[in-house]
């Protein structure tokens, strides 16, 4: 098993995972929601933008595999969409502990539609994983809202599309720097129209402010490359297994940067989502 790719979906689910508490550092400064996703997309636009000269074929690449690219950019935008609309209905633990049903999904797709040979070790810790990961958010069910529970799995249903999208396109020898330019050179354009219309993307803002978010949007640009490298691979499974670490990071964000404490209970539930994914590299390393 390629050891880079467990390192690339390790980093991914950091950088992911960091992009939470440090956008509601930005927040907090006075940001809104509407400029820090039109950020998200255009830097990773402008991040990956000198590659796309070097790229052969890149038209007619998109042409003939247009329906791929359009299935993992629509995904990509109901993770969006879904997790940012989810909390304002239901309490931010609980939109990601819905949201990170996404590895089950695709386990369960890569067991009954995709038939991969998944060990019964893998599938333990997957549900282990989940558990501690439950304990160490420790969701609220107070004002729980239906409306907020089908967003965040819209979400959950965005980012499993995603992952088994990229494993089919990577069997086709598309590259992950293609999809990258696709996804966020659409999502700008997107998003820039929706916010124009219906919201409103403030650029009235501090200087500390726009620079603190410009973090999360650089953090999102390298996260989703790594995890596009990390999934041709290691494979779809284990990917959005290692990728449990993002909540985790967000987590430990949330201590670091906005002070916010861990019960005793939290701690257990993050200890066992690390010693879950330790067991998981070690079995993912031997394979």
């Amino acid at each position: 098993m390629n050891i880079l790719g467990i390192i690339f979906a390790l980093a991914a689910g950091v950088f992911f995972g960091i992009i939470g508490p440090v956008t509601k550092t930005a927040y907090n400064l006075g940001a809104g929601v509407g400029l820090a996703i039109f950020l998200r997309y255009i830097v990773a636009l402008l991040i990956v933008s000198p590659l796309i000269p070097r790229q052969q074929n890149l038209i007619s690449t998109y042409k003939k595999n247009f329906s791929y690219f359009f299935l993992i950019t629509i995904a990509s935008i109901m993770l969006t969409t879904g997790l940012l609309t989810s909390v304002t209905y239901i309490n931010v633990s609980l939109t990601i502990i819905i949201f990170c049903t996404y590895p089950i999904i695709v386990l369960t797709i890569s067991i009954f539609i995709t038939k991969e040979k998944i060990k019964n070790i893998i599938k333990f810790l997957f549900f282990t994983t989940f558990i501690g990961l439950f304990l160490a958010l420790s969701p609220s069910t107070e004002d729980l809202k239906i409306e907020g529970i089908v967003f965040a799995l819209i979400a959950s249903l965005g980012a499993s599309i995603m992952i088994v999208t990229n494993q089919t396109m990577s069997k086709k020898n598309i590259s992950p720097i293609q999809i990258n330019i696709f996804i966020n050179f659409f999502n700008t354009i997107f998003f820039f129209i929706i916010l124009s219309l219906f919201y409103k993307i403030d650029t009235d803002v501090t200087l500390n402010a726009f620079l603190i978010l410009l973090i999360p949007s650089c953090s999102y640009a390298i996260a989703l490359f790594l995890q596009l490298l990390a999934i041709p691979r290691i494979g779809q499974t284990n990917t959005a297994l290692f990728l449990y670490l993002e909540p985790i990071t967000g987590i430990f964000g949330a201590v670091l940067i906005l002070n916010e404490k861990l019960t005793s209970v939290q701690l257990l539930g993050t200890a066992i989502v690390l010693i879950s994914l330790a067991a998981s590299t070690l079995v993912t390393r031997k394979n």
